[in-house]
């Protein structure tokens, strides 16, 4: 004969209880807890177990020797239980209602400061190009006497007389070369001007022809269709685009003289 058993659970904790033993380990001072895990409000005295870290009341508050209440290591009604070591353990209040309370807002208004910032992403900065892809900006004769006029300003006292500066020598001729070349030049810029604007004529034009000969194809397809609509029968098309309420016990027009109007019978 086989005897089975439920298996045992955790009971529940009881807010006072009568035995008179002690723990022998190390007494828990309610200051040396964070003020979170201690409730000192009159009828609901509690704190949370160091050992198994579950809430356990705490009794003989008003006599000398609080400690914690006999209770196991899970909540109540828990199966598999096991009663924690820090039962009957003595428990030191050194703090008054009103300290913990004030200790409890303290650390409330310092959590509260905690809360995490917005994270500002820096923008991705591009990536320089190489030397290689660097196109340099075409020098102009106004740039070249630019350059010429700061070079004269910010140059040593030898470069009062253009014979005796290199530096100014080669920006003079510079000048000279750009202002005598700059009719040239601004031919050869109005042909590329006019090229570009008849390049994008011509694309303009190539892309209006391709979107008419689009709509050519769409109407012709679409004649097509009314075509073969037409083909298919004038009458039925009417009626499909019509919208009649059939009085009752009238036969729809829909009806051929192929279509079976009796019931269909399954035999077996």
């Amino acid at each position: 004969m086989s005897i089975t058993s439920a298996m045992p659970t955790a009971k529940k904790r009881k807010t006072r209880t009568r035995t008179p033993r002690v723990s022998n380990r190390p007494a828990i001072i309610v200051s040396k807890m964070l003020p979170n895990l201690i409730d000192l409000l009159p009828g609901t005295e509690s704190l949370v177990c160091p050992d198994c870290e579950t809430w356990c009341p705490i009794t003989g508050h008003d006599g000398h020797t609080p400690k914690l209440v006999p209770h196991h290591t899970n909540r109540a009604r828990t199966p598999g239980r096991h009663r924690c070591i820090g039962s009957n353990r003595r428990v030191q209040i050194d703090w008054t209602i009103p300290q913990w309370q004030q200790h409890l807002a303290d650390a409330i208004k310092e959590t509260s400061s905690r809360r995490a910032t917005n994270v500002l992403r820096k923008p991705k900065a591009a990536v320089a190009p190489a030397v290689t892809q660097i196109t340099p900006r075409p020098l102009t004769p106004e740039t070249a006497r630019a350059a010429y006029r700061t070079h004269v300003k910010q140059c040593p006292a030898r470069c009062t007389s253009p014979a005796r500066c290199t530096e100014r020598t080669r920006l003079a001729e510079t000048v000279a070369r750009l202002t005598r070349q700059e009719p040239r030049r601004q031919q050869v810029r109005a042909i590329l001007a006019r090229e570009r604007a008849r390049f994008d004529q011509a694309y303009a034009a190539q892309a209006a022809k391709e979107r008419a000969g689009e709509w050519a194809k769409q109407a012709e397809a679409k004649v097509l269709r009314s075509a073969l609509a037409k083909k298919a029968g004038t009458a039925t098309e009417e009626l499909n685009n019509t919208c009649r309420i059939h009085p009752a016990d009238t036969v729809s027009e829909f009806r051929g003289p192929g279509l079976s109007l009796e019931p269909l019978r399954i035999t077996a």
